[in-house]
C-alpha cells in the first residue's frame, strides 16, 4: 500500500490536479483551488499536509489535510480526496486513521479531532466512523458548490476525555432530541442527561424597519475589533474560524461579529460584543436579513450546551440544533459540550441523499423540527 508523507510546496500543481480529476469545478474551498491559499497552508505551523504517490511515480493519488489549534487542543481533519484509479485500495482509511492519530498523539496533542463528511455517498462517512469516529450531527445545506450540499459532523476523542464532560443542568424543549441522539452516540451511565425545560419560548420578533444594521466588509478591522470588544477566547470560540465581518446597529448598542463566505452561502455567527446573543433579541431578524444580503444562506452558531437563554433566542428565530459536539472544550478540569444550531435559508431538499444509519437519530429530530417550525399550522386559521 502506498505511504502518506508531507506534501511541498513544489506538490500544488500535482494536487490542484488530483482536486480537479475528483471535482472539476465544483470543489467549494479555495484550499482545494487557490495556489496561494494552498501555499500559505502547506507552511502553516500547526498543519500536517499528506499525500500518496502513484507506485513508480510522481503522481499524487490521495491526500488529507489535518489542523491543530494548540491552545484550543482541538484538531480537525478536511480535504480528504481520493483519485478515482485509487479507489477501493483503502487509501482513504489509511489516511483517516493515521492523520487523526497523529493528531491525537503528536507533541501538542489533541483532546478530539472532527471532521465533516459529504452525503453523496455513505463511504466516506464510513471511512470516518471506521477509524473511531462518532457520529455527531447533520448540517443541511451547508455550502453551496454546484448546489447546496448537505454534510454530517463527526468526531474523534482522546481516551478518557468524554468521561470527564461537564453535566448541564437543563436545555430548552428544543433540544431534547438531540440531547437523546448524543447520548445514544457517547454517553456514559454515569453521566445524567440535562433536564428538559418546556418554557415558552421568546416571542419571535418581526423584522423592524426602524432598525438599521450597518453591514462592516473590513477583515483585518473586524478581526481587531472582535478581539477588543470579546477579550475572553470562550465569548468567541469558533474555531478555524476568522470573523471577517462585522454587523452593527446605527446606534451603537449592537455589534455581532461573523465569518461569511458569499461565494459558497457559509456563514458563522462568532460573537456579539454584549457577550450574549440573547440581548440581540430586538434586532435579530434584521441581522439575519442584513447577512442575507451579504451572500448568506447557511447560518450556524456554536453555542455551550448550557448557554440556555442564548438558544432559546436562536429557536424562536428559526434556528435548529444540527449537531452537537460533546467534550469540545476543556474547562478546568472537564470538558464542555456545545452545540451547533443552524437556520438555512434555502429550501430543505433531502432527495437523493445516503446517510450510514448512525445519524439518524440527529437527522430525524432535525427533520422533525423543521416540520414543527415550518409546517405547524396550529394557530395560523382563527
Amino acid at each position: 500500500m502506498q505511504q502518506f508523507s508531507a506534501v511541498q510546496q513544489s506538490d500544488i500543481n500535482g494536487l490542484l490536479a488530483l482536486y480537479r480529476q475528483v471535482y472539476g469545478s465544483g470543489y467549494a474551498l479555495p484550499i482545494g483551488t487557490d495556489p496561494a491559499v494552498m501555499a500559505r497552508e502547506i507552511a502553516a505551523p500547526h498543519t500536517t499536509w499528506l499525500a500518496a504517490r502513484e507506485t513508480g511515480s510522481d503522481r499524487i493519488i490521495g491526500t488529507i489535510i489535518g489542523t491543530l489549534d494548540p491552545h484550543e487542543r482541538l484538531g480537525k481533519l478536511q480535504g480528504l480526496v481520493i483519485h478515482p484509479d485509487a479507489r477501493g485500495s483503502g487509501l482513504a482509511h489509511q489516511a483517516v486513521r493515521q492523520l487523526a492519530e497523529s493528531l491525537l498523539t503528536g507533541d501538542q496533542p489533541a483532546d478530539s479531532v472532527y471532521a465533516t463528511a459529504r452525503t453523496n455517498s455513505t463511504a466516506p462517512q464510513r471511512v470516518c466512523l471506521s477509524a473511531g469516529f462518532r457520529a455527531l450531527g447533520i448540517f443541511p445545506n451547508l455550502r453551496k458548490a454546484e448546489e447546496h450540499e448537505t454534510m454530517v459532523l463527526l468526531a474523534k476523542h482522546r481516551p478518557g476525555v468524554l468521561e470527564r464532560r461537564l453535566p448541564v443542568e437543563r436545555v430548552p424543549t428544543g433540544l431534547a432530541s438531540l440531547v437523546h441522539a448524543l447520548h445514544q452516540s457517547v454517553g456514559h451511565p454515569d453521566q445524567p442527561l440535562p433536564a428538559v425545560d418546556h418554557e415558552p419560548l421568546p416571542v419571535r420578533q418581526r423584522r423592524s424597519g426602524g432598525v438599521e444594521m450597518e453591514f462592516v466588509d473590513a477583515p483585518q478591522f473586524v478581526r481587531r475589533r472582535t478581539a477588543e470588544a470579546l477579550p475572553d477566547p470562550e465569548q468567541r470560540f469558533y474555531p478555524f474560524h476568522t470573523p471577517n465581518v462585522m454587523l452593527a446597529s446605527a446606534d451603537g448598542a449592537h455589534e455581532v461579529y461573523a465569518q461569511l463566505n458569499p461565494s459558497d452561502g457559509y456563514c458563522a455567527l462568532i460573537g456579539a460584543a454584549s457577550g450574549s446573543l440573547a440581548t440581540l433579541a430586538e434586532v435579530f431578524e434584521t441581522l439575519i436579513a442584513r447577512l442575507a444580503e451579504g451572500g448568506a444562506s447557511h447560518i450556524e452558531a456554536l453555542l455551550p450546551l448550557d448557554r440556555y437563554e442564548d438558544l432559546r433566542l436562536l429557536l424562536a428565530h428559526g434556528f435548529l440544533p444540527a449537531a452537537a459536539y460533546p467534550a469540545m472544550r476543556r474547562q478546568g478540569e472537564g470538558f464542555q459540550d456545545y452545540v451547533v444550531m443552524t437556520r438555512s435559508l434555502q429550501p430543505l431538499d433531502f432527495r437523493g441523499l445516503s446517510i450510514d444509519a448512525a445519524f439518524q437519530p440527529f437527522t430525524e429530530q432535525y427533520i422533525e423540527l423543521w416540520k414543527q417550525q415550518y409546517l405547524n399550522t396550529h394557530e395560523v386559521f382563527q
